[in-house]
């Protein structure tokens, strides 16, 4: 989950979202933005890419306003500004404009590293986002899912909910809410089974089958679930291959017992 400083205000004059996990630096974007209209419900946001931000721009939206609105400015992909607008951004941290939240969101990393050094210099406050790369990451996201939403849910049930969706945190976090809004007490792993039954399981062979079978709207259900979970596409491929070429070794084979075939074609009886 994204990592904030003790002495958290929402509406610091600058704040600094930093990584490239999406939906954490929407996340940081939507905390200013909901504490922003709290104070003032009519505040202007604009939300900005690198490219839109031009040099002079920042001064055209922070220049005093004749009716002091609040407004809270946005800019995307901080990391790749132009050296002049990087200049004006800068100066504006020496100087910022009272009623004004700047939000700036950063990959990290070597790139702009001069415009970020220049932000935690002045105090901005900062919202870490990074990537969620391993399984145990993802994990305490799910538990601070539920925490947030104040319900309990337990260690089997999130295990068992980041086994069937996947490394998606938009994903993990929408399945999260559905089940909060569902399901009343203690979220368990049978609840999760029962809601996600089919994505743990799903795998290459999974699709394959339902492939051959001619269950069209099963295999591409099951497909769906494999490539979220991480099934590599090369081996579905590979599934679906052996799946063909069982097909072709089994309508050329001589009739006979399935106990025989199986042996002769090398496979399972039941195919």
């Amino acid at each position: 989950m994204a990592r904030k400083p003790a002495n958290d205000n929402p509406l610091a004059p600058v704040t600094l979202a930093v990584g490239q996990e999406d939906l954490l630096l929407d996340r940081a974007v939507q905390e200013v933005v909901a504490a922003a209209r709290a104070a003032d419900s009519d505040t202007d946001v604009r939300d900005l890419t690198s490219d839109q931000l031009q040099p002079g721009t920042l001064a055209e939206l922070t220049s005093p306003s004749l009716f002091a609105e609040r407004k809270v400015v946005v800019v995307r992909n901080a990391q790749d500004l132009s050296a002049d607008t990087v200049k004006d951004v800068k100066a504006y941290f020496g100087a910022p404009v009272e009623e004004i939240t700047l939000v700036l969101l950063h990959a990290g990393g070597a790139k702009g590293k001069g415009l970020l050094d220049a932000a935690r210099k002045v105090g901005a406050r900062e919202v870490a986002c990074p990537k969620m790369t391993k399984p145990a990451d993802r994990l305490a996201f799910v538990r601070a899912e539920f925490r947030t939403a104040g319900r309990a849910a337990t260690q089997e049930a999130c295990q068992a909910l980041v086994d069937a969706i996947g490394s998606d945190l938009r994903e993990l976090a929408s399945a999260a809410t559905q089940l909060v809004a569902d399901v009343e007490g203690t979220i368990d792993e049978a609840v999760v089974g029962r809601y996600y039954t089919g994505r743990a399981e799903a795998s290459s062979f999974t699709v394959a089958d339902r492939a051959v079978e001619g269950r069209a709207a099963e295999a591409l259900e099951a497909l769906r679930w494999s490539l979220s979970t991480g099934v590599a596409p090369v081996l579905i491929t590979s599934a679906l291959a052996q799946g063909v070429r069982a097909i072709g070794k089994l309508s050329s084979a001589r009739g006979g017992r399935p106990a025989d075939l199986a042996r002769e074609l090398g496979m399972p009886p039941w195919k």
